[in-house]
């Protein structure tokens, strides 16, 4: 690959605090990636302060980190980051690249493509994945598609970033649909909703919940229960890594939403008869309202058929109301070819908001 005259990539150093020596460049790396996200959504629902996003980039138990930003002619204009997750058998990590609009086709993103993989094979990784996004607005009227091996959806061929994924041999591997919920529901719909799941569920299903932190009670079954969410949930078509879930990663994330001003909302149904937690959903929720974001959501294989994931989902959106009431929308993620899930958002009333693309490389 040719030099780009004139470009740069330097790893971040990640600033104690904002405001501490070196926190400039972070701040500057942050409202970039703010630019980015404002270009391609045409609107703010992904900016966020540099105070929020500092607890991410911090040396954590379960995840290293490692970011590069790329400058041309002393000008930031784009970055790399690489995801390590710290399971002993990991074979997996994560590449995310930006380049700012105004300096795209000039082979920066190539560059820090080729850092990124340079660190994962360095890492010892041997599958690489990354991600491109389509806004529905750009959806509409697209020519010829790129399809995963299942799943209804494709992605435009013709995007800049669908033709830089295959050209640096990315393969498609799932699709990811993006959804909307405006809120509040109609009364009448969550309520038939709510009181279908819960005759669904029976008596041998109870529907439990928490904000911010997972008593202790619950927490070391809720880690149990996390552990299933690489096993159980559909992955045609790409890699994951088991993950491994204790007590303390539970709270390890939990402090890092609080750090960030997003604690979790979660809701979990418990199956009576033998005390385990069998199904949750948890919500990002921004202090202050606004969009919220829809994480996890899971009900384990031996406990599907009794509308878990429909009373779960439920119960959050009923106390999501009473925790933030200035919530107006609540965005979610669920494989293309999960079609039991995205019937019940469907159910719930959610719309298409975007498109996805996990794209996978190999470089064993």
């Amino acid at each position: 690959m040719a030099a780009v005259p004139g470009l740069t990539l330097t790893e971040l150093v990640v600033p104690e605090r904002i405001g501490a020596p070196g926190s400039a460049v972070f701040e500057e790396l942050v409202a970039m990636v703010n630019g980015i996200a404002v270009e391609l959504w045409g609107n703010h629902d992904f900016v966020y302060s540099a105070e929020a996003e500092l607890p991410a980039f911090r040396p954590q138990e379960f995840l290293e980190r490692i970011t590069f930003v790329a400058r041309l002619d002393g000008i930031m204009v784009g970055r790399v980051i690489a995801e390590f997750p710290l399971e002993p058998d990991a074979v997996t990590a994560t590449l995310l690249v930006d380049v700012v609009p105004a300096a795209r086709g000039r082979g920066i993103g190539s560059a820090l493509l080729a850092k990124g993989e340079e660190l994962v094979a360095d890492g010892g990784r041997t599958v690489i994945a990354a991600f491109t996004e389509y806004p529905a607005a750009t959806l509409t009227g697209a020519g010829p598609l790129i399809r995963p091996q299942v799943g209804p959806n494709g992605v435009p061929a013709d995007s800049p970033d669908t033709r830089f994924a295959l050209a640096h041999g990315y393969r498609l591997g799932q699709i990811e649909r993006s959804s909307e919920l405006p809120l509040p529901m109609p009364a009448e719909r969550f309520d038939a909703l709510y009181d279908e799941a819960m005759r669904a569920a029976g008596s041998d299903y109870r529907v439990l919940g928490w904000w911010r932190h997972a008593p202790e009670e619950y927490v070391a079954g809720f880690a149990s229960l996390r552990a299933r969410m690489t096993r159980d949930v559909p992955q045609s078509g790409i890699a994951l890594d088991d993950e491994e879930w204790t007590p303390s990663r539970v709270r390890e994330l939990e402090q890092l939403m609080i750090d960030r001003g997003e604690p979790f909302l979660c809701s979990v149904a418990q199956h009576i008869p033998t005390g385990r937690l069998v199904a949750y959903t948890d919500l990002v929720v921004p202090e202050g309202g606004g969009k919220v974001e829809q994480h996890d959501t899971l009900v384990v294989r031996e406990h599907r058929g009794h509308r878990l994931g429909m009373l779960v989902k439920a119960e959050n959106i009923r106390r999501l109301a009473e925790v933030e009431p200035n919530a107006t929308r609540i965005l979610t993620w669920n494989a293309d070819e999960n079609e039991h899930m995205l019937a019940v958002n469907d159910a719930f009333g959610f719309r298409l908001h975007g498109l996805v693309g996990t794209w996978q490389k190999s470089l064993a």
